[in-house]
């Protein structure tokens, strides 16, 4: 396939969106946030936070939350996130039980053009070859700032896509 998928094309992949969205649940690339309160404030549950509190959400955490996910919780599930009929993402009413791209008024503003550039990548990937984990290998997270696969390992094959007409 010599052709990048086009803008349309990408926004059809509704499955793999799903699949990117349950992938940031549970590894969140920023798998916590930390702020600091410059006032005395109330958290939506009632919680008083006084004056020069640092607060630490762990996206991590929430991520693997019964309470928040349901007894599933750590399963990889792409299929939570999309509509009955499956033609769409269904994103939570809260738009803080998913803050892989924060909430509110501080969403990240790249939000939208990562998840193209994402599905952009994987589909370029996935359309050309067969990813499979390479035996033995254990993957570990790297965590930092940035939560990272540490030497992440698999193998690849290249599909074999003359079936579709698509020459390489």
């Amino acid at each position: 396939m010599e052709e990048p998928l086009s803008y349309e094309e990408i926004n059809s992949l509704v499955y793999l969106h799903a699949t990117l969205l349950e992938s940031l649940r549970l590894y969140p690339a920023v798998p916590r946030i930390v702020r600091y309160a410059i006032c005395d404030d109330i958290l939506p549950d009632g919680t008083y936070v006084p004056a020069g509190s640092d607060i630490m959400l762990s996206l991590y955490s929430v991520g693997r939350m019964k309470s928040v996910w349901g007894e599933d919780c750590l399963e990889f599930k792409p299929e939570r996130w999309l509509s009955a009929d499956e033609t769409r993402i269904d994103m939570p009413e809260d738009g803080y039980k998913y803050a892989a791209f924060n909430g509110g008024s501080r969403m990240c503003i790249a939000k939208y053009l990562t998840y193209l550039e994402m599905k952009s990548a994987a589909s370029a990937i996935l359309l050309r070859y067969e990813l499979s984990p390479v035996p033995g290998h254990q993957v570990s997270q790297q965590l930092s700032f940035t939560l990272s696969m540490k030497d992440f390992k698999v193998n690849l094959k290249p599909r074999d896509l003359s079936e579709f007409g698509i020459r390489k």
